[in-house]
């Protein structure tokens, strides 16, 4: 099975990953430079907003702490 809303590319020690949702974009990476030459290439042809750390993604809310990256679905009332 194919996904064509998620992007993977491993070279050099570099891992990146690029997901996709309607307009919405996640990046994540391991080098900071590499997510600033990546940016810098989607905003020349897509003309993305930064919104900086990812808070919320598909009513999930993110974390971030020493331990590592905690994810909580919101609550739909």
């Amino acid at each position: 099975m194919n996904d064509y809303s998620l992007f993977i590319n491993s070279s050099k020690g570099s891992f990146t990953t690029l997901l996709v949702y309607v307009d919405d974009i996640i990046l994540a990476e391991n080098d900071k430079e590499e997510i600033d030459r990546v940016k810098e290439a989607l905003n020349k042809t897509f003309k993305i907003k930064d919104l900086g750390d990812l808070r919320c993604f598909l009513s999930f809310e993110v974390a971030r702490s020493k331990k590592g990256i905690m994810m909580n679905k919101k609550n739909m009332h």
